[in-house]
């Protein structure tokens, strides 16, 4: 029966075993055994156990050279840097030349980054001085110009040839890609929609591993691919400013992703996220945050600690209650609850006194509180698609309102004092249940957009004469027999009446 390495490791701490007859054991492994795992377990215990001879240093030269299984040559490789840094130089100098797996490149580019001397520096000079990719190599022409290259450390010189090497991966891939170069390293990626325009099957379905060497990275575009899940690793992305994960199909994310510190931009719309870390309250610097037609029925109580968010977008998931806390939230100005099963506006969202845009509809609302009249900051309320058939006087109070949309509901008046809605542009009451209009209706001398489409209306107040800012009127399906003549005045000057 053969040994395993768990066992050889074990043997050689309970000392049953001399260091020799352990790498000798380990060695036939490696050698002779067909079982892969086993043989890569065996190279891992002999860094474990400090194998320093010099026909162990053989041996993973051989690997790492010439083995035929890209794990074996990278955990020969991982080995040699734990073990035999000091002489590793001449199997690392072959492996940059004639290595095709990005594993093994992007490990030996680490080690050589590690050993900081001037023989891996020269090294890696030479494989810079290689490249051939025009838009880096350009970029990298005006940097040597500003600063020489071998005033750069090894260290430096490792992370341009990392990100040489996984870009010329990518497009090996994937075609041509988009992306941004500054100092040699990469900033900016766009991967979005991948997978259509490749040959083959070759699709995106998975974080690609090899972006967490990209710490200068600060824009990532993922959007419009098939991945289904985000690693922890991300959390070694740790400039990333704006991702985009849209229109995917993943389905949670990792508690990592609280560690984005200088995150800015988060875009996860259109995926299947049922809920979210409680580390997403870590983002200190989020400023947009879209969950939009996710499956969230939920926030974890840390989305209070997101104190610099301006835009929260949770359209279209399946909220019935918020029961969070918002409190802290003093920046937010766009909040998005559309489409969900909301029956009673949460009280939640009354802290929210720097709202400016508040999208309600598509929800089951049949009344609102008063206090909805507080957000004295509000632009643009969107009520459509509920069930209500009154509204409060309070919403007359909201003095900077542009844009208020009710239709598709059961509403058959309109408050008074919505007259005092100086600054509305934008008027939606299509599909309600409308006889008539108020004859205030024409003190809203802003009013540029008046849809009353599908409604009961006979008749028009002679009052629209006055609204002189109105460009379109929108009558559709209703009892209008006549349009009343004095709009006619009002159509000189620009008016489309629909009808």
């Amino acid at each position: 029966m053969e040994l395993s390495p768990q066992l050889i490791k074990k043997n050689y701490g309970n000392k049953k075993l001399d260091k020799f007859s352990a790498i000798n054991q380990l060695t036939s492994i490696i050698e002779n055994s067909e079982d892969l795992q086993a043989r890569i377990e065996s190279i891992s215990v002999l860094a474990q156990i400090n194998a320093n001879t010099e026909s162990v240093f053989t041996l993973l030269e051989n690997l790492l050279i010439s083995d035929s299984h890209e794990i074996i040559r990278y955990t020969a490789a991982t080995v040699i840097e734990k073990v035999f840094l000091d002489i590793a130089l001449e199997p690392l100098k072959w492996v940059l030349k004639h290595e095709e797996s990005l594993r093994c490149l992007l490990t030996v580019s680490k080690i050589l980054g590690k050993m900081d001397s001037f023989q891996s520096k020269s090294l890696l000079i030479d494989r810079i001085e290689r490249i051939s990719n025009e838009k880096i190599a350009e970029n990298l022409k005006f940097l040597f110009e500003k600063r020489k290259i071998e005033s750069f450390s090894s260290l430096e010189l490792s992370n341009i040839v990392e990100n040489y090497f996984i870009i010329t991966d990518l497009e090996k891939k994937f075609g041509q890609i988009s992306y941004q170069v500054k100092n040699g390293l990469i900033f900016q990626l766009d991967l979005s929609d991948v997978s259509s325009h490749v040959f083959g099957w070759t699709i995106l379905n998975k974080f690609p591993e090899f972006i967490k060497f990209l710490t200068s990275l600060n824009n990532l575009d993922l959007k419009f691919n098939r991945l289904t899940a985000i690693p922890d690793t991300i959390s070694l992305l740790p400039s990333i400013t704006y991702f985009d994960l849209s229109y995917n199909k993943i389905k949670s994310l990792p508690d990592s992703i609280g560690s984005l510190n200088v995150l800015k931009f988060l875009n996860l719309r259109y995926n299947k996220l049922k809920n979210l870390p409680a580390s997403i309250g870590s983002l200190s610097s989020l400023i947009h945050l879209d969950l939009r037609a996710n499956e969230l029925s939920s926030l974890p109580n840390t989305i209070k600690n997101l104190s610099k968010l301006e835009i929260l977008d949770l359209h279209g998931n399946n909220l019935c209650k918020l029961n969070v806390s918002f409190k802290g939230m003093n920046s937010l100005k766009q909040l998005e609850l559309g489409l969900n099963n909301i029956e009673h506006l949460p009280k939640c969202i009354k802290s929210l006194k720097s709202l400016k845009r508040l999208g309600l509809g598509g929800n089951k609302l049949s009344v609102l509180p008063n206090w909805i009249g507080s957000f004295q900051s509000l632009k643009f309320l969107h009520l459509f698609d509920n069930q209500l058939s009154q509204l409060p006087n309070s919403i007359g109070t909201i003095s900077n309102l542009e844009e208020l949309t009710l239709w598709n509901n059961r509403i058959t008046s309109l408050p008074k004092s919505f007259s005092a809605l100086s600054k509305l542009k934008k008027l939606n009451l299509s599909w309600n249940r409308f006889e008539s209009l108020p004859s205030w209706i024409g003190s809203l001398k802003s009013l540029e957009t008046l849809s009353l489409w599908g409604n009961k209306l006979k008749s028009l107040p002679n009052s629209l004469e006055n609204l002189t800012s109105l460009r379109i009127l929108d009558l559709n399906f209703n009892n209008i027999t006549e349009i009343p003549s004095f709009l006619s005045e009002l159509e000189k000057s620009g008016l489309i009446i629909y009808k």
